[in-house]
C-alpha cells in the first residue's frame, strides 16, 4: 500500500493539500485576470466616451473580483491552518505580508465599489479625461494599488529567497516596489490624460466655426 506523505503539522494527507493548493492558485489567478481586465477596460474610456454597457460590464467584473476574494480567503485561511494549525509563533514573516496583502486588496476592492465605480456611473457618456485631473489621478491610484497586491502576490508565492527571508528585506523590498510601481503608473496614467485633453480641446477648436 502507498504511503501517505503528509507535509503539514496536522494529520492530513498531501493530496488534500494540493487540492487546496490548486483552488487556492485558481481563485488568484481568476482574481489577478480578471482585475487586469478590469483595468484595462478602465483605461480604454480615458479618450472615448463610456456607455451604460460598459459600466454594467465593469460592475460584472468587479463582482467576479469580489467572488475570486472569497475564495482567496476561504482557502487561504484552510491553508494557513493546515501549515500552521493558527500557532501564531509559527506564522513567517512571507505569511505575515501574504495576509497584508490580502488585507489591501479586499479594502482596496471597497475603495473601488464605494468610490470608483460611482464615479464611472456619473461619468457614462463622457470620458475619463473629462474628469479633473486629481479625481482622475485617485482613480489611477486604486488600479496600481491592485497591480501591487497581485504582483507582489506573485512575487512572494513563486520566489524560494522570499520564502524564508526576514523583515530587514522583505519590507524595503516591497516598499521600493510600491513607490516604483506608483511613479511609474501616474507617469503613465497623467501622460494618457494629457494626450486625451489635448486631442479633445484639438477636436473642438477644428470643430468650431
Amino acid at each position: 500500500m502507498a504511503r501517505i506523505v503528509r507535509t503539514s503539522i496536522l494529520d492530513i494527507p498531501q493530496a488534500a493539500i494540493d487540492l487546496l493548493r490548486i483552488a487556492h492558485l485558481f481563485c488568484f489567478a481568476a482574481g489577478m485576470g480578471t482585475a487586469l481586465y478590469f483595468d484595462f477596460r478602465a483605461l480604454g474610456a480615458i479618450s472615448r466616451p463610456s456607455t451604460t454597457e460598459d459600466i454594467a460590464q465593469l460592475e460584472h467584473i468587479h463582482n467576479w473580483i469580489a467572488v475570486a476574494f472569497l475564495g482567496l480567503w476561504i482557502t487561504g485561511i484552510a491553508l494557513v491552518y493546515v501549515r500552521t494549525g493558527f500557532q501564531i509563533s509559527a506564522f513567517s514573516p512571507k505569511l505575515w505580508l501574504k495576509l497584508g496583502l490580502m488585507t489591501l486588496m479586499t479594502l482596496n476592492t471597497k475603495i473601488i465599489a464605494a468610490f470608483i465605480m460611482p464615479l464611472m456611473r456619473n461619468n457614462v457618456h463622457r470620458a475619463l479625461s473629462d474628469l479633473p485631473l486629481m479625481r482622475y489621478v485617485a482613480a489611477s491610484q486604486a488600479a496600481i494599488l491592485s497591480m501591487f497586491c497581485w504582483s507582489s502576490g506573485v512575487f512572494l508565492g513563486a520566489s524560494v529567497v522570499l520564502k524564508t527571508a526576514p523583515w530587514d528585506v522583505l519590507i524595503p523590498l516591497f516598499v521600493g516596489w510600491f513607490i516604483l510601481l506608483t511613479v511609474a503608473g501616474q507617469c503613465v496614467a497623467i501622460l494618457a490624460y494629457k494626450l486625451a485633453t489635448r486631442d479633445a480641446r484639438n477636436i473642438a477648436n477644428t470643430a468650431a466655426p
